[in-house]
């Protein structure tokens, strides 16, 4: 009788080990389960003081984001196309030099690779229980068509965010916009009124890319969008046009791609 109770001791001591050995590793995740949505999911929840980076590559092209430690799955975009995606968590060791702490290789297939741009991840976080995506909703309710629904928005953020100079003297490279501050707040930096516009634009079912680059009608480092509509990609700048339309002045909504050259796409 002792021997089994003790044979049950031991293995029942060995199983919980090996559920504590789990739960370390998953503190740390790269994981392909959303690769269908276009997105790659990531876990980081170790203690530590260094910086933790997510590299994505495709092709040539790479893709460097921060990671924050959290209790909850942070979501990136896999928007490269379809293709083999190298996806790698590193650790600051000194200066600029990383060691590389997980690495995962995914592919990603999907039919329609517009729907990459209807996720929620890190640089335009959204969910329904936001403020921002009730206004979405509001908005756009009995509007049937793309052409409608960014109509309504566009003019909802142009006529209610104002531009922030406060802000944008104050900006750490670890800045990421929160939808419903700059809602409330009624304020915001590029960045934010190009997040907000495809945060809002993504619930309620219109393909939004979030684009970074250079635009020859402005002089620093910008942040626009592009919305799907009529069959194509086309060129909205909120940042811009809320100035003239809080002033009364008219503006044309879509944007010639001329006078915009991004290097990242969200």
């Amino acid at each position: 009788m002792r021997k089994a109770i003790g044979a049950i001791i031991i293995s029942s001591l060995m199983i919980l080990s090996s559920l504590f050995a789990y739960a370390a590793e998953a503190s740390v995740l790269i994981s392909a389960d959303y690769s269908k949505d276009g997105v790659v999911g990531v876990l980081y929840n170790r203690p530590t003081d260094k910086r933790i980076m997510l590299l994505v590559e495709k092709d040539g092209t790479r893709y460097t984001y921060n990671i924050y430690q959290g209790q909850e799955l942070e979501k990136f975009p896999l928007q490269m196309g379809n293709g083999e995606y190298v996806v790698r968590l590193m650790e600051n060791v000194e200066g600029t030099k990383f060691r590389e702490l997980m690495k995962n290789t995914i592919k990603v297939e999907i039919k329609d690779e517009k729907a990459v741009f209807l996720n929620s991840i890190q640089e335009i976080k959204w969910d329904d229980s936001m403020k921002a995506i009730e206004k979405a909703k509001e908005l756009t309710a009995g509007k049937k068509t793309n052409e409608e629904k960014i109509a309504a928005i566009y003019d909802y953020i142009t006529a209610n965010i104002k531009y922030d100079y406060a802000k944008i003297s104050n900006l750490t490279s670890e800045y990421l916009p929160e939808m419903d501050s700059i809602l409330e707040g009624g304020r915001g930096i590029c960045y934010d009124y190009a997040s907000l516009f495809a945060a809002m634009l993504r619930s309620v079912g219109v393909p939004t890319k979030l684009v970074k680059g250079r635009s020859s009608n402005v002089k620093e480092y910008h942040a626009w969008n592009e919305v799907f509509v009529d069959g194509k990609w086309k060129i909205v700048d909120t940042t811009l046009d809320a100035a003239s339309v809080q002033q009364d002045r008219s503006v044309e909504m879509y944007k010639s791609e001329k006078a915009y050259t991004g290097d990242k796409v969200f």
